[in-house]
């Protein structure tokens, strides 16, 4: 498979439910392909997914500018001891200063791309963060050099009032009102999802499509809604033996060294978009776990595509998958 990785920029045109993950970006792009190559062409790809020309997996949406921080174990409690007590920091103040490592959870991109290359030590990471000294440093919950600009993760969440909507009658029903989230992103912001594939022509009138329908539900009252650029190769260099995921991932137990790798475990629950063919029915899919981003992944094996696409509801004659493949960089 001669696969390519680009880049695809979100900039949000109003407010979001949540920054989309790979599973939304998934059924965004499937939904795409249904309206503009029509339903065969979905279903043909779908039941044949593994072996066809146009296979792709997607990474979930991140702060352009950021990725997420793999999974680390930064520093043992004899290693913070030993560099409190080598710098003369006393134990509370030590105590405090540690605590900030837990808090890591984006890479800048120029950290994250040195990291591929196993050019980031673990305990020079932990020792400029103790002594607030040295070429790391840690603003908010973001690791980056400290001569670099970074972006910040600039927004804030807010509960908005909806009437409550009866999914099987498609009716409001009289005095049932419920809260939901939605999150603002303060106006420079732009998001950014990764696509690997070896066709990219047949998707870049996707992503132009994507910016009429959006991504992600309650598109009718207003959110969810992007202007979706393809910003082209997306290229890095790597040596490290472990894959950083980036995706929502549910994998084959064959697949991963679970000796090596480290991981975390989520249970997700998620919707099938709201059509007028699926007015009255129940579109809530079956809960299903996964890996989740930032896991740092031992493969076994050498196969072009990790991960499942299983069924998880049929409905109106239709099957309906959850996107488990494994974005990995």
């Amino acid at each position: 498979m001669g696969v390519n990785t680009y880049k695809i920029v979100l900039t949000p045109y109003g407010s979001m439910t949540t920054f989309p993950d790979s599973q939304t970006i998934f059924g965004a792009i499937c939904w795409s392909i249904r309206d503009l190559y029509g339903e065969k062409d979905l279903e043909e790809l779908l039941d044949n997914f593994f072996d066809h020309e146009n296979r792709f997996v997607v990474s979930s949406s991140f702060i352009e500018g950021l990725f997420r921080a793999p999974i680390t174990n930064w520093a043992k409690l004899d290693e913070i001891i030993e560099i409190g007590n080598r710098l003369g920091i006393e134990s509370s103040e030590l105590a405090i200063r540690s605590k900030a490592l837990k808090k890591i959870q984006y890479f800048s991109e120029a950290l994250f791309r040195n990291y591929l290359k196993g050019e980031v030590d673990r305990k020079e990471v932990v020792e400029d963060i103790i002594s607030k000294g040295g070429k790391y440093e840690l603003k908010g919950s973001i690791l980056h050099y400290k001569d670099e600009e970074v972006p910040t993760l600039d927004y804030y969440e807010d509960n908005e009032r909806r009437n409550f909507i009866n999914r099987i009658s498609g009716t409001t029903d009289e005095g049932q009102l419920f809260y939901y989230k939605r999150i603002y992103v303060s106006p420079e912001s732009k998001l950014y999802f990764l696509i690997q594939t070896e066709n990219i022509d047949y998707y870049i009138p996707i992503f132009r499509y994507m910016s009429d329908i959006g991504i992600g539900g309650d598109r009718s009252v207003g959110v969810n809604s992007y202007r979706v650029s393809f910003e082209g190769r997306f290229e890095y260099e790597k040596t490290i033996e472990e894959n950083i995921l980036l995706s929502k991932y549910i994998p084959y137990y064959e697949e991963v060294d679970w000796d090596k790798s480290y991981f975390n475990i989520m249970m997700n629950q998620y919707k099938i978009e709201s059509r007028h063919e699926f007015i009255g029915q129940n579109i809530v899919k079956s809960e299903i776990g996964c890996i989740t981003e930032g896991s740092k992944i031992v493969l076994k094996q050498d196969k072009d595509i990790y991960g499942r696409l299983p069924i998880v509801k049929e409905l109106m004659d239709k099957k309906i998958r959850h996107n488990g493949l494994g974005f990995f960089l």
